[in-house]
């Protein structure tokens, strides 16, 4: 999935950012607000002069035939700015009825007067929730000359300002039998009453219709085709649950911007309060809930456009973020802003409003989580269901079959005990049997298939290494000890090695039979890597590198041939300068390897010590002094296309959870525990999430947040996956307390409810993340460094 924007999408977003800055500032929505929450100036510009209504509505019918992204822009920027017009219910709503409920042919006439400007139109819901035809209280009654429309809304937004009201009414003596109808609101008979609302930004009325008379051409849809109505009112509010939650991104950015801004003026105690680190924390805390959210609709609006979408589900994934984001940063935009944001003067008062009024249309928490949690109870939506390639020929599709037939094959007989085991937390499972099978996919050719093939390997595109990550994860490919080879010093000899160099070490790493580990983290060097205090000294006669010092946390260095080490190498340096990039063999005199065991009684995790052990001359990776250099474009290659994989297995683990969840009873019978029913739609839709920011981060979108996006990763997955660990052990309940090594899955869980407490720790503690969030996506002032 791209989520680059092409000209159009350019287009819309800079047009809109730069008109609504001008035309919708603060004081333009506080003087709408005074008037009664509607500013009919920028409606008839956003209708008349602009044609934005109509940029989902196809060419062919006046619009400017568009899609769901540029609507979804429009949305972000008129969230953004609070715009007090109907655009989500004329533009949206209203819009999507037609295109999707009603007859073609009865809908272009009113389809081509809202594209044009001259008609604004209003869906009359049963409620704030979207369609439910049980809720439905409107009945047309069949006469000679059409219909009688009679019956009642209590929440119909646009109402106010709409021209036309499309109306889904029960046909009078059936039971499950509905039409859809355009009513004028200014009919004898019609009623519609404005209502007084928490959020004065948007205009909400209640429509009651009293025995109207209708003709015949009042009613838009096929009558003989009813499964259109019902299918197109769900593809209606669907997609305007996306729209609005778009419009949440908007408000939810806002919010951050106002804060970021208001703390950087602010000063307490002699200086900035956005120096505090609680203040820091707070905000990188609204930065991970935006931008993840962010991650999340734009994945959902572009999957929407997909054949074979699940509308409801992506529905529901973004509602459920957009949801949780805009309420977060609203909150804390009052909270940071201190007094002043309690005050009616200052805008985190209107976004406050309207972010609670925004979680209960199309979707609130509880609908939402709900309805993820029942998709994922649903065995069609396992990984491990009917492949969706199975009828695909392009490359791709073909692609996604070979792996699956190669893994299906392979991974069986002497290998088949490995399926889903040896991920982090379950290392020490099958170690020797993991490294044969780290051969067998080298013979097969599936090691290394990211790099070039110059270098030995694939030269697979990003997109087909997402492939392989997910079909390697779906098949319950174990654990791999050639990881860090692989995925981290392996492609840095590609980038900065000699070819002395990636000669000897290349192919040992891309045939499965030469494995490294990662020397960095030491005792007062964990997260603050820049002090690392390994020494390393050139023997004049050899020309080798001596070195000695300890590192710790070395996962996986009892199992490993080689170490890649970052060390001091000029006396007197500081921070970053004067350090040196070194590959050790570790089996040597000078290197003692301990075990560091763990909560969960494993001991993956090492202590190495260096006592006088050897680097050659010829292992040092760039020149001694450019070693940090080095280590900072390692980490570049953490987070690849192998984070798809990472959360394949994540799926597997909620699998199991939800697994176990049904057998407890939990989440059984109908649907089981409520509570935990939405905890588990937590976990899928944060997963979804985690999938969405993966996908932007790697598709190097251009959306001016692409660097945010890749930094709440970790900070995002590693909470997630510690929320999924304490979910685990709640679903065993008592039965959790029991250790039976007999039980595989009860075993496995309790490995994740107890490893997963590392997962905010390692590669960057919480408290350090939040720190680098601040610092590096908001600009926020640097902690201050020691001497």
């Amino acid at each position: 999935m791209d989520f680059n924007l092409d000209a159009d999408g350019q287009m819309i977003r800079e047009a809109a950012d730069i008109f609504l800055a001008e035309k919708c500032d603060s004081p333009a929505v506080r003087r709408a607000v005074d008037q009664g929450g509607h500013d009919a100036a920028l409606w008839e510009a956003l209708q008349t002069e602009l044609g934005w209504c109509g940029v989902a509505i196809p060419e062919a019918a006046g619009g400017m035939g568009l899609g769901q992204v540029e609507r979804a822009l429009l949305m972000e920027q008129l969230g953004r700015r609070l715009a007090c017009v109907p655009y989500l219910g004329s533009a949206c709503l209203a819009t999507d009825a037609l295109l999707h409920a009603a007859a073609p042919g009865a809908a272009a006439p009113w389809l081509a007067r809202l594209a044009e400007g001259s008609l604004g139109a209003a869906l009359a819901l049963p409620g704030p929730a979207g369609w439910d035809a049980r809720a439905c209280a409107f009945t047309a009654s069949r006469t000679p000359e059409g219909w009688t429309l009679a019956g009642s809304a209590p929440q119909v937004l646009g109402a106010c300002e709409a021209g036309l009201l499309l109306v889904p009414a029960r046909l009078a003596g059936t039971a499950d039998t509905f039409g859809l109808f355009a009513l004028d609101p200014a009919a004898q008979g019609v009623r519609v009453s404005a209502l007084a609302t928490l959020d004065p930004t948007r205009r909400i009325a209640r429509i009651e219709v009293a025995q109207v008379a209708l003709g015949e051409d009042a009613r838009l849809d096929p009558p003989h085709d009813p499964a259109r109505f019902a299918e197109g009112m769900a593809t209606a509010t669907s997609l305007a649950s996306l729209a609005l939650a778009a419009e949440q991104i908007g408000g939810a950015w806002q919010c951050l911007d106002l804060t970021t801004s208001y703390v950087a003026e602010r000063h307490q105690f002699g200086r900035s309060i956005a120096s505090f680190q609680a203040v820091k924390h707070r905000c990188a805390q609204m930065m991970v809930a935006l931008e993840s959210a962010r991650s999340t609709v734009y994945g959902a609006v572009r999957a929407a456009g997909l054949a074979g979408a699940d509308l409801a589900l992506e529905a529901a994934s973004a509602k459920r973020a957009a949801n949780a984001a805009y309420f977060f940063c609203a909150q804390e935009a009052i909270q940071l802003h201190g007094g002043v944001g309690f005050t009616w003067e200052y805008d985190p008062q209107f976004h406050f409003k309207r972010a609670q009024a925004s979680r209960t249309w199309f979707g609130d928490d509880a609908h939402c989580e709900t309805l993820l949690g029942a998709r994922l109870l649903d065995p069609a939506s396992s990984p491990g269901a009917a492949p969706a390639f199975a009828q695909d020929d392009s490359a791709d599709g073909r692609l996604r079959a070979d792996v699956a037939g190669w893994m299906a094959a392979h991974l069986s007989g002497p290998y088949a005990p490995l399926r889903h085991r040896g991920a982090p937390g379950d290392e020490d499972a099958f170690p020797a049997e993991r490294k044969q099978w780290e051969a067998e996919l080298a013979r097969g050719g599936w090691t290394c298939v990211g790099w070039p093939e110059s270098a030995g390997g694939r030269g697979l595109s990003l997109g087909q290494q997402v492939i392989f990550h997910e079909e390697y994860a779906r098949a319950g490919g174990p654990g791999r000890p050639g990881h860090i080879g692989e995925g981290l010093i392996g492609p840095t000899l590609i980038a900065y090695g000699t070819e002395d160099q990636k000669a000897r070490f290349l192919p040992g790493i891309r045939n499965g039979t030469t494995f490294w580990c990662q020397g960095y983290s030491e005792p007062n060097a964990g997260s603050d890597l820049a002090n690392v205090q390994t020494r390393a000294v050139q023997d004049p006669a050899s020309g080798d590198w001596i070195v000695h010092g300890q590192k710790v946390w070395t996962s996986l260095a009892h199992e490993s041939d080689w170490i890649f080490v970052l060390a001091r190498c000029e006396p007197g340096s500081r921070g970053n300068r004067g350090l040196i990039f070194l590959l050790m063999p570790l089996r040597q005199e000078g290197i003692e390897i301990r075990p560091i065991r763990q909560i969960s009684g494993s001991a993956e995790f090492n202590e190495v010590f260096f006592d006088g052990a050897r680097a050659s001359a010829a292992d040092v990776v760039g020149a001694p002094g450019e070693g940090w250099k080095i280590a900072m474009a390692l980490l570049g290659f953490e987070r690849g296309v192998s984070t798809l994989g990472q959360q394949m297995h994540f799926r597997h683990e909620l699998d199991m959870v939800a697994a176990a969840a049904r057998e407890s009873g939990k989440a059984s019978g109908s649907l089981g525990d409520p509570a935990i029913l939405r905890r588990l739609g937590q976990a899928y839709g944060g997963l979804r999430t985690m999938r969405y920011n993966s996908l932007r981060t790697l598709s190097g979108a251009d959306d001016g947040q692409l660097g945010n996006a890749g930094l709440i990763y970790k900070y995002y997955w590693s909470n997630w996956h510690r929320s999924l660990g304490e979910l685990a052990a709640e679903v065993f309940g008592a039965e959790g307390n029991l250790v039976d090594p007999d039980d595989l899955r009860r075993s496995q869980l309790q490995r994740l409810f107890l490893f997963s407490r590392s997962d905010t720790i390692y590669a960057g503690t919480n408290e350090i993340q939040l720190n680098i969030i601040a610092e590096r996506g908001l600009g926020m002032p640097r902690e201050p460094r020691g001497a």
